[in-house]
Order: C-alpha cells, then sequence, then structure tokens
C-alpha cells in the first residue's frame, strides 16, 4: 500500500502542537534523564573505600599493632573502633556502624615467634553479599601480603633465600585501566535513562485521544493505520533522540569517560533505542484507556525490568538461562551491549552486530504490532 507523506505530516503536526502545549512533558523529556543519569553515578558505588572497621586487640603486642596497621594503611579500609569486648562488636554490627570486625587473639604474636600459624576471627555483615564479598577478598589480599613479610622475615634469620612468588601475575586491565566501577555503572545508567522515560511519556499519546474521543475519527478517516502510528511517533523520536544526544555527551563529559567508537554509530544505536521505547509506550497505549493506567503499565513493563534485565548494574550472563532468554523483550539489554562496545572499546561491527540485529529486528517488531493493533481497532 503507498504511503501517504501528506497523511503523516498531518498527524505529526498535531502531535508536535500537542506537545509544545504541554511543557511539564517536556521538562520531563529534557531533566529526568539527566537526572536518572546523575543519581546512578553518584548513588551506586561497587567500590570500597575507606570502610570503617572495628578491631579487638587481645594481644596488644607489637606483632598485632603490625598487623592492625597493615590494614589502615590502605585505601580500603580504616580502622575507626578499638574494642575492649568482644560484645562491642557484636553491638556495632547489629547497629550497622560498621559492617566488619577484626579479633586477634591474646596468643597472636607468641604462635607468630615460634613459628605457628595464628588465627585472626573477621566478623562480616552478611546482609549485604555484594560488600561482604568484598571484605573478605580484600581483606584476604592484605592478610596473605602481611604473611608473606612474616615468611620472609622467617627465612632472612635463617640465611635461606627463597623466591616466595615463583610465579608473578601480572594483571592488565583493557578497556577500563583504572577499573573504576563508574564506568561501568554509567554506561548502564544510559540505558536505564531512555527505559524509564520514553515509554512513559509516548504510552499517553493514543490513550488522550481514547478519553477524549477523537480516537473514531482516526478509524473513519483514510489514514493508514502505519501512517497514524509513524505520524503520532515521529515527533517524539525526533526530539528524544536529540534530548539523549545530549545526555550521553554531557554523559561522558560529567563523568569523564572517552569515547573510543564512532559517534555515529552510537547516535545511530540511540535512535534505534529510542525508536524501540517510543514504540513499546504506543503498544501500551493501545492496551489502556486511561492514562494512569498506561503510566503504571509503562512503569512495571519497562523501567522496573531495565534495572534487573538491561545488563545495566549486573550482568545478565549470570542469570539462569530463562531469564536471560526473558531479557531479550527489553531492548535495553541490546543497546547496553553496544554503547559498552562504542564508548569503552571502540570495537569493530564483530562484536556488536548481534545486539544491532537484535535491536533492529525489536524496532520493526513493536511498530508493527503497534499498527496491527491500530488497523484492527484493537484500542
Amino acid at each position: 500500500m503507498p504511503v501517504s507523506i501528506k497523511r503523516i505530516m498531518t498527524v505529526m503536526k498535531a502531535e508536535f502542537r500537542h506537545i509544545i502545549r504541554d511543557p511539564l512533558s517536556l521538562i520531563l523529556a529534557l531533566f529526568m534523564p539527566m537526572f536518572i543519569l546523575i543519581m546512578s553515578g553518584y548513588s551506586i558505588c561497587f567500590d570500597l573505600k575507606e570502610m570503617p572497621l572495628a578491631v579487638f586487640d587481645m594481644d596488644q603486642s607489637r606483632e598485632s599493632r603490625n598487623y592492625i596497621q597493615t590494614i589502615d594503611n590502605t585505601s580500603f579500609f580504616h580502622v575507626k573502633y578499638y574494642l575492649t569486648r568482644y560484645e562491642q562488636a557484636k553491638y556495632l554490627l547489629a547497629r550497622g556502624e560498621t559492617r566488619c570486625a577484626v579479633i586477634i587473639p591474646a596468643d597472636f604474636s607468641r604462635r607468630i615467634k615460634k613459628d605457628l600459624p595464628a588465627k585472626v576471627q573477621i566478623l562480616v555483615d552478611g546482609s549485604e553479599f555484594t560488600s561482604a564479598q568484598g571484605i573478605i577478598n580484600y581483606l584476604s589480599a592484605i592478610n596473605a601480603l602481611h604473611t608473606k613479610k612474616i615468611v620472609a622475615s622467617f627465612l632472612e634469620r635463617r640465611g635461606i633465600a627463597a623466591d616466595l612468588e615463583p610465579i608473578v601475575l601480572t594483571p592488565r586491565f583493557w578497556y577500563n585501566q583504572s577499573l573504576r566501577g563508574l564506568t561501568f555503572i554509567i554506561t548502564g545508567a544510559f540505558s536505564l535513562s531512555i527505559m524509564g522515560i520514553v515509554p512513559m511519556l509516548s504510552a499517553l499519546a493514543i490513550v488522550r485521544e481514547k478519553e477524549s474521543g477523537s480516537i473514531q475519527q482516526i478509524f473513519v478517516s483514510p489514514i493508514h493505520s502505519y501512517e497514524y502510528i509513524i505520524g503520532k511517533m515521529a515527533p517524539y523520536v525526533i526530539l528524544l533522540t536529540l534530548d539523549f544526544f545530549l545526555v550521553i555527551v554531557f554523559g561522558l563529559w560529567w563523568f569523564e569517560l572517552p569515547l573510543w567508537g564512532s559517534p555515529l554509530i552510537l547516535g545511530g544505536a540511540t535512535f534505534l533505542m529510542v525508536f524501540a521505547t517510543v514504540a513499546i509506550g504506543f503498544f501500551i497505549s493501545t492496551l489502556t484507556k486511561s492514562q494512569l493506567t498506561a503510566l503504571l503499565l509503562g512503569i512495571v513493563f519497562t523501567l522496573m525490568p531495565a534495572f534487573i534485565f538491561a545488563d545495566a548494574l549486573t550482568p545478565v550472563e549470570n542469570s539462569p538461562a530463562g531469564w536471560q532468554l526473558y531479557s531479550c523483550l527489553f531492548p535495553a539489554r541490546f543497546y547496553t551491549g553496544i554503547c559498552r562496545a562504542q564508548i569503552l572499546k571502540g570495537s569493530g561491527i564483530q562484536s556488536y552486530w548481534k545486539d544491532a540485529l537484535a535491536l533492529t529486528t525489536y524496532c520493526l517488531a513493536i511498530f508493527a504490532l503497534s499498527a496491527w493493533r491500530v488497523k484492527n481497532k484493537q484500542i
């Protein structure tokens, strides 16, 4: 069937006028993505820095003080509480004033001097699993370093020359050399900001006409369903694509992230992502008859799953196979992969062509589904 540019432009002009007459929607579209980006950057943190630590030193020896000093000298922990009773450690952990307490036994220095293994107890708040794992890993590494010094001193006193580290591990981190957690968070927050705003704005487009009754005029007019959907979607896609170009530029500049890939490819992926999320909003609007219901469905079916399945905060690969398949229903998963490939890696198409193909297919499928529902008056 032929496409009438004139009919599409008529719908586009009407929708542009409505958007301009609704300043609140414009403000939300312009500033909410920026707000989500900044909140994600400053409120979500996976790095362990200056964690307040409690220490109960029952030995009070030079060896125990050296051990405590080794922990305190790192940038990961700060010894804030020096305890005199074991119960104080339980009290601080229960109140949440510390997440870890180090208990040094009274025979710590005596066992070290006799070349016997000394045991140190670590009490860790396991209610926050991610932090608990990080604490254990960091303290284990610090303990291994201190133990190595003690063994080296023991061998030196006996005139034994030995290499305590015959295999030297030399890590080199690619694409995120400083291991900034912020780099991972912000590249994922781009997806969250799009999924969190765009569908809820576009979901109101058709619902408004349902509530006013003007949708019936569309059914009796000569305009085709796909022309109507294109005309309604185009203003949102144009405005929000430009908006998110600015959001991405701001995010890269504000958080000092590199852009090793092609801005054109990143821009094209952003256009597809905005198109897909606008189409999701329109599909939601064909399912409901009130603006409140459309907003609630937009939150439930876009924003909430984006936090879980967008690969933004935790890798989707860690999820069960069924949930990984389910995550393909949300375009944010594919966009996040393209984002990281372009921003952090500068990879060629061989590393993201599957995500690009999936995102393109998603756009066509959700657009066709929305047009089908309009054509069959199932709205």
